[in-house]
């Protein structure tokens, strides 16, 4: 799925993150971040400022109806992201990462898809995990990355 860079970067990202996903959600401090880099597909991440601690990062194909998101910590077959009351299931794969902290669990969909259509209009954005909503909404502060990272993708 994620290219072994795309993978190699998230795990770099990631290596201060202890203990799973959720539990770090729920910690305030948490922003969006729109990176770019030439060489590389646009990416937005959710997780502290200026630190390693990423709890979800999305990257896309400009052009392409695609988006590859990446979560630490979590476990099971599939990411669940929802915006307001809409819903989109992403199969999803654990990949053991060089850190050694839980692993990554990716998935593969299209940047068309429900929630992240909702994402893009209102910033509104919740990770679902084993009954429980964890809310992952752009500021207001935030807003302009997502923006950008989608306008960045061609949505």
């Amino acid at each position: 799925m994620a290219s072994r860079i795309a993978l190699a970067a998230l795990a770099l990202l990631t290596a201060g993150l202890a203990g799973c996903a959720h539990e770090k959600v729920a910690v305030s401090g948490y922003r969006w971040a729109y990176l770019e880099a030439q060489q590389e597909a646009p990416r937005l991440a959710y997780g502290r400022p200026n630190s390693d601690d990423v709890v979800l990062m999305i990257s896309c194909r400009p052009g392409q109806d695609q988006v590859d998101l990446s979560a630490v910590g979590l476990s099971g077959g599939e990411l669940v992201l929802a915006s307001g009351r809409t819903e989109s299931r992403f199969a999803a794969a654990k990949v053991d990462n060089a850190m050694g902290d839980g692993g990554l669990l990716e998935a593969r969909g299209k940047t068309s898809a429900p929630a992240l259509a909702g994402f893009r209009k209102s910033g509104d954005l919740a990770l679902l995990t084993k009954g429980e909503r964890h809310d992952l909404t752009a500021g207001s502060a935030d807003q302009g990355h997502v923006k950008a990272f989608f306008k960045a993708c061609g949505a």
